[in-house]
């Protein structure tokens, strides 16, 4: 596999009818004849249009021959700005709305009379009650996300350059009695800079990203982003974390990082964070079995004396920033080349402190190769 060229360009429509194609494959192959598409991740993915969930409903259904987009009428001038490829519109008059002019009117006008229909498990319970065929539970869409495509791994790489950047940016800032909210306050703004500069089709209702800084005290809560008011004190571990997709593809990039100096405690912690950092890397290549990268990474924990990890080892990136498949115990997956992870087995003391790096990783033909570049040793991970 030869890595694309970054990339922040737009999707094809070339492109979107090969990702229609694939689905209608995976309709056929499960006998059925029309396939329901409510996630608004799986929409995106197949029109690049962004929505968000609300009472008006956006609903996408693939026939074997055609695909009608049901929405909101108000929303028509929205899709027909962004949507890519060839769609067919079934516009509602507004929710509610009378007999007639309902979405499930037009939601109804696409179904085909007979045959089985697929649902992703996403559909709402509302919106399954309105089909009369008989419906079969299939994750279509997510499943053909899981490998990705040439365009795809060159957004994802664009975005894990993007997040790289904004990383080190934060980490400079980082110095004794500075607060969190400050050091990580020109990513934001850094993000939109690199968006609106390099791609001319920017859609900013698909980028959800952000930074932050977590002082030792937070570090051992992985998912605590409360402490954007407490300042930095000389020490560690901190913990460096740019997550989130940037116009519509995901990744992340994390360090743990020590401020002046690295304290004697937490040498142990972290080269023990590291080995189970380097044997999933070890691991990582086509054939290789998910679960079996986690448990690896878990009897390193168990062996230096620590708890089973509060986080699995991995997870994938695509038109989110957290999908399947995963690097995880109970999930039995075969790696195949074109997967993205994350990277990301942890230590995690309660009351002393976390310890992880995460980095976004394509899987190649033979290995894989880091999209999200940055020091990793703690000798080149001291700030300030």
């Amino acid at each position: 596999m030869t890595m694309p060229p970054l990339t922040a360009a737009q999707v094809s429509a070339p492109e979107i009818a090969e990702r229609h194609r694939r689905v209608r494959e995976k309709m056929e192959q499960a006998g059925l004849t029309a396939y329901v598409s409510f996630d608004p991740d799986n929409v995106y993915y197949l029109t690049n249009f962004a929505n968000f969930v609300h009472e008006r409903p956006f609903v996408l259904i693939l026939t074997m021959t055609e695909t009608f987009f049901v929405v909101p009428v108000l929303e028509v001038p929205h899709v027909l700005r962004h949507k890519v490829g060839d769609l067919t519109l079934l516009d509602y008059a507004e929710f509610p709305a009378v007999v007639g002019k309902r979405w499930s009117d037009r939601f109804s006008d696409a179904l085909p009379t007979q045959g089985t229909v697929g649902i992703e498990g996403a559909c709402p319970a509302y919106l399954q009650a309105q089909i009369g065929n008989p419906i079969k539970l299939l994750n279509i869409i997510d499943e053909i996300r899981e490998v990705k495509s040439a365009h795809e791994i060159s957004r994802i790489a664009w975005t894990s350059d993007v997040m790289t950047k904004a990383l080190a940016m934060m980490l400079g800032q980082v110095k004794p009695g500075v607060m969190v909210a400050h050091a990580i306050g020109d990513v934001t703004s850094y993000f939109y800079q690199r968006c609106l500069t390099e791609s001319p089709q920017y859609n900013v209702m698909s980028s959800h990203a952000a930074g932050l800084i977590q002082p030792p005290a937070f570090t051992d809560d992985p998912h605590n982003f409360s402490c954007l008011t407490a300042t930095c004190e000389p020490g560690g571990p901190f913990l460096g974390l740019v997550a989130g997709k940037i116009n519509g593809y995901g990744a992340e990039i994390e360090r743990t990082f020590f401020l002046n100096s690295i304290p004697e405690d937490t040498k142990r912690p972290f080269d023990t964070m590291m080995e189970m950092r380097l044997k999933a890397y070890d691991m990582l290549k086509p054939g290789a079995i998910g679960s079996e990268i986690d448990a690896a990474c878990q009897a390193i924990a168990h062996a230096a004396g620590y708890e089973t990890p509060l986080h699995r080892t991995g997870h994938s990136f695509g038109v989110t920033s957290h999908e399947a498949p995963f690097l995880a115990l109970g999930e039995d997956n075969v790696i195949q080349p074109g997967m993205i992870f994350s990277i990301e087995p942890g230590i995690y003391l309660n009351g002393k402190g976390g310890y992880r790096h995460s980095d976004t990783v394509l899987v190649t033909e033979t290995g894989y190769e880091v999209l999200t570049k940055y020091p990793d040793r703690k000798e080149d991970l001291i700030v300030g």
